[in-house]
């Protein structure tokens, strides 16, 4: 599967007149190699020259060992450098040895090992390689999708434990710590945020949670997101701590419209936007189109927002393998907010939800 990937990227690289690409991000690392580790101020890169068949992967020493455990390309070299050491002397070296003109690099590159190089050797060109990148991993291998269904079904029955702390009394914090915890035991490997937004809290899309005492009454918002294997799951749910009243029924159902009605729109060949104008048209026809503020869905994979982008202005069209949420949501300042987000796959018949959690307000509709 690496070794397919890296063929993959060397044929873009030919059709782009690109030499070597360097990928120091670890979605990426992990995407190409199967090893990711977080950089912080040391230097991790993947070198691939598309006229050379070995890989070079550039690691500090303290990684040597994780790095050839955990790579998974048959045929690549391991240079490793101590803390002495200056990385950028490695990139140099092998620079000078292979004499590119263009080098492809990702957006997010830090400067200082990027600058030294276009210091010493002037006539190198750089490219921005993310949306090359981004072709490949648009579409899910099974792999993958296996991976993305382990991570929903576990943050599936996180989002029920979120919803079971609800109660009268409890801090928004309160409820974020208690189910951090049992994320982890319930297999994440890493939550990656616990969003708890209640009363007037619920009205902001991303409220850290606060202090703030859940009361009788009080919408709750709970959008989390874990991670599974490298593979992300966002999910949200609304739901009342109590009875809810008649204007939240009412914005709720109206985001629950909203929600179907893009879901109904996905399959193969369909403009991403389409899917955002079905359900922000819903959401106009009963006169809150100004209240939904965001897109209405973003990819999911090794990030938890990666193309595609389901928004007004995206032409692209869906394809078999796309994953992705839908997430429409309607936010009035100062009283409250409703948002739903599933995490859908695109097959040929239209789509599969990964998402199998009710939809409803009251809180007892979820004692599943």
């Amino acid at each position: 599967m690496y070794e397919n990937r890296i063929k993959k990227i060397r044929k873009l690289m030919d059709d782009n007149s690109i030499d070597i690409v360097m990928i120091t991000s670890e979605p990426n690392m992990l995407y190409f190699s199967g090893y990711s580790a977080v950089s912080l101020e040391r230097l991790i890169a993947l070198l691939i020259d598309r006229k050379d068949d070995k890989v070079s992967l550039i690691v500090p020493r303290l990684e040597e060992e994780r790095a050839e455990e955990n790579c998974r390309l048959t045929d690549f070299e391991l240079i490793s450098y101590s803390d002495v050491e200056n990385p950028v002397n490695i990139l140099e070296k092998i620079f000078h040895k292979s004499r590119p003109t263009t080098i492809g690099v990702e957006e997010a590159i830090p400067f200082k090992y990027v600058y030294p190089i276009i210091s010493k050797y002037t006539g190198i060109r750089y490219s921005l390689i993310n949306d090359l990148i981004y072709s490949l991993r648009i579409i899910k291998e099974p792999e993958e999708i296996e991976a993305l269904k382990k991570a929903a079904e576990i943050n599936n029955q996180v989002l029920l434990e979120a919803i079971r702390n609800i109660r009268e009394g409890v801090s928004e914090r309160n409820v974020m710590i208690q189910v951090k915890n049992y994320a982890l035991e319930a297999g994440a490997d890493e939550v990656s945020f616990t969003l708890v937004q209640s009363g007037s809290n619920s009205a902001l899309p991303h409220q850290e949670p606060t202090d703030r005492i859940i009361h009788k009454g009080d919408v709750v918002v709970l959008d989390i997101g874990i991670r599974y294997r490298g593979y992300y799951s966002d999910l949200t749910r609304t739901v009342v701590c109590g009875l809810p009243s008649t204007k939240q029924i009412e914005i709720f159902n109206v985001v629950l419209n909203a929600q179907q009605n893009a879901l109904e729109t996905i399959r193969e060949d369909v403009k991403a936007e389409d899917v955002d104008f079905a359900a922000r048209k819903t959401i106009e026809s009963y006169g809150y189109g100004e209240y939904f503020i965001h897109r209405t869905g973003h990819g999911i994979g090794l990030e938890v927002h990666e193309p595609p982008f389901i928004k007004t202005g995206n032409t692209d069209l869906l394809k078999n393998g796309m994953v992705f949420t839908v997430e429409p949501g309607i936010y009035l300042s100062g009283q409250f907010g409703v948002r739903l987000e599933d995490n859908v796959v695109v097959s040929r018949e239209g789509y599969i939800n990964l998402t199998s959690l009710p939809k409803s307000l009251y809180i007892k509709d979820y004692e599943i």
